[in-house]
């Protein structure tokens, strides 16, 4: 066989070995994940998911187009994700990015997406004249299963950290957003939940958002006890919800047995009553305690609400009139330390990469020694904060005069705990006969292994009401008309831990570490790393063409030897 000859046959066998690798990499793929956290590695709860939909899942991403260069990483993760998602199931799975400012009628697009449940997010970012361009994204998907719908929003920007950190918060977090979304449109027996009503909670306009919001993986319900232990029977959750009002002891009765039996509860209590309306008129107002007769119950539990007020220097904004007596208005936004901004807790899946959440009048919660019950802290305020005791005044003079940063030095104040374990009811030493309005009942004085979570501020689950009745989203401000806290997705993992989708949450855990550049050592290296770049590559480039030409001359130069004597 001459040398042309085993040259043709070697590029054919060649050709061939790599049309047999295609095709078997096709047939039965292989992925790797070398990287430290596994960023690349779906959970067993994502796969088992996503096997047992009876239907094709689709997701619609709204990532597309001309993408600002601090938001391709989050595109990129998406498509990553998705990727891993359908070597699993194959066509189980089908997605596809969108571009939403491609359509000639964006503004119509715009609105329907906003319906579906995605938020807008703003970028400004230089243009090649040197101006300042604004572009407006929607970073999220829509995901479809069994002709129903749900909209899933990958970002959640927190002011208080840097757009890198967001972004990477959205990275670790996209798992579990889009298969707790395939989860719940997927789900077919819903959980029961409970609105207590009776003792002065929010209305039901007032927690409208957040009773929608749950509606859509759970089967909501308003109910009063009327002391009768059955009352809950059935219901998986109750939510208290800023009771106003003295509980009687036999409503309390209701929610104990209903805790002993094993069955959860989150409790938004108000233990300082603060009425704002007088606020707005310009007049005083005053804190008094809230006397809702929880006290007790809670103590046993193992939780201490304090009757007292927290102020904090990290607060949110309300418009004040600046203008001097006896000229026109002119309202201006100004803190108010009133209404803290709590920082989520890192180390639960509750909070895990909140934004902030926004309260009103929050009080600081005791936790208590004891067997049997865990305390975990979810919300906690900053560094930067007091504490007023009841009863107190409130004045809008306040916002200026009572801004004393040597009086903010009690920071990291507990306002929101989860408590799980066996909890002991508080009627296990009381003659029971005049309870369950009469009628005998079978009693527990322990529970089993369950979980509450106790939030000293009622109005982290309230959201405001317009005044046609109409109701705006959890964690709206009025202000800047946006979403900026994190009061609906708080209360969304609240419930999602506390019936059990422990598994999901889980995946609320995964950590990617952020790997940024060292600014400083960029602008020091700069030069260097640019000729490194530029010369190196020609350099080895150089040096393997001579090499070859070195090593063709000795091959084919012995041989010509040969040939030619």
């Amino acid at each position: 066989m001459t040398i042309k000859q085993q040259g043709i046959l070697h590029f054919f066998a060649v050709a061939a070995g790599a049309v047999a690798l295609f095709l078997l990499s096709n047939a039965f793929p292989l992925r790797l994940d070398l990287t430290a956290d596994k960023r690349y590695t779906l959970s067993r709860a994502t796969k088992e998911a996503l096997r047992r939909q009876p239907a094709a899942v689709f997701v619609k991403v709204y990532l597309e187009g001309e993408m600002p260069v601090g938001m391709r990483p989050l595109q990129r993760a998406v498509k990553d994700m998705l990727d891993d998602m359908q070597a699993h199931v194959g066509g189980g799975l089908q997605y596809e990015f969108v571009n939403p400012g491609a359509g000639r009628h964006k503004e119509a697009f715009y609105r329907e997406l906003l319906r579906k449940g995605l938020l807008p997010h703003t970028v400004q970012e230089k243009n090649a004249e040197g101006g300042v361009t604004q572009v407006d994204l929607f970073p999220g998907a829509v995901v479809s299963l069994n002709g129903k719908q749900r909209g899933v929003n990958f970002l959640q920007v927190n002011p208080n950290i840097s757009t890198e950190e967001n972004i990477n918060n959205a990275i670790q977090n996209l798992e579990y957003a889009l298969v707790s979304a395939v989860e719940e449109l997927g789900r077919k027996d819903l959980e029961k939940i409970a609105f207590i009503d009776g003792h002065g909670e929010l209305s039901a306009a007032q927690v409208a958002d957040a009773v929608q919001e749950l509606s859509a993986y759970y089967r909501v319900s308003r109910i009063t006890l009327s002391g009768d232990v059955s009352a809950l029977s059935g219901y998986a959750l109750a939510v208290i919800a800023k009771p106003t009002k003295a509980w009687s002891e036999a409503d309390k009765l209701v929610v104990d047995q209903h805790v002993m039996r094993g069955g959860k509860v989150a409790w938004f209590i108000e233990p300082v009553l603060v009425h704002e309306d007088s606020l707005a008129n310009g007049h005083l107002t005053f804190g008094i305690t809230n006397d809702h007769n929880l006290n007790d119950l809670l103590f046993r539990y193992g939780v201490r609400i304090n009757a007292n007020v927290v102020q904090d220097l990290q607060c949110a904004l309300i418009p004040v009139n600046v203008a001097p007596a006896g000229m026109p208005a002119k309202f201006s936004p100004l803190p108010w330390t009133y209404y803290p901004l709590l920082f989520p807790s890192p180390d639960n899946p509750i909070s895990r990469n909140l934004n902030v959440v926004k309260t009103e009048f929050p009080s600081t919660i005791d936790t208590l020694p004891g067997e049997g019950a865990r305390k975990q802290v979810l919300l906690s305020t900053s560094p930067r904060s007091a504490v007023k005791n009841a009863p107190f005044y409130v004045g809008l003079e306040q916002v200026v005069n009572d801004i004393d940063t040597r009086r903010y030095s009690q920071g990291s104040l507990p306002v929101a705990v989860l408590l799980q374990g066996e909890f002991t009811s508080i009627f296990r030493h009381r003659v029971l006969s005049p309870y369950n309005n009469g009628r005998p009942f079978v009693f527990a004085d322990k529970s089993a292994r369950t979980a509450q979570v106790v939030v000293a501020d009622g109005d982290v689950i309230r959201n405001d009401v317009t005044a046609n009745g109409s109701a705006l989203p959890l964690g709206y401000d009025r202000y800047t008309r946006q979403v900026l806290y994190g009061n609906k997705e708080f209360v969304k993992n609240v419930v999602a831990y506390l019936l059990d989708d422990s598994e999901l949450m889980a995946l609320r855990g995964k950590v990617v570490t952020m790997r940024l550049l060292d600014r400083a050592r960029v602008v020091r290296e700069r030069s260097a790393w640019i000729a490194v770049n530029t010369i190196a590559p020609l350099a080895l480039l150089a040096i393997g063409g001579v090499a070859f030409v070195i090593r063709r001359k000795r091959k084919y130069g012995k041989a010509m030897r040969f040939i030619n004597p």
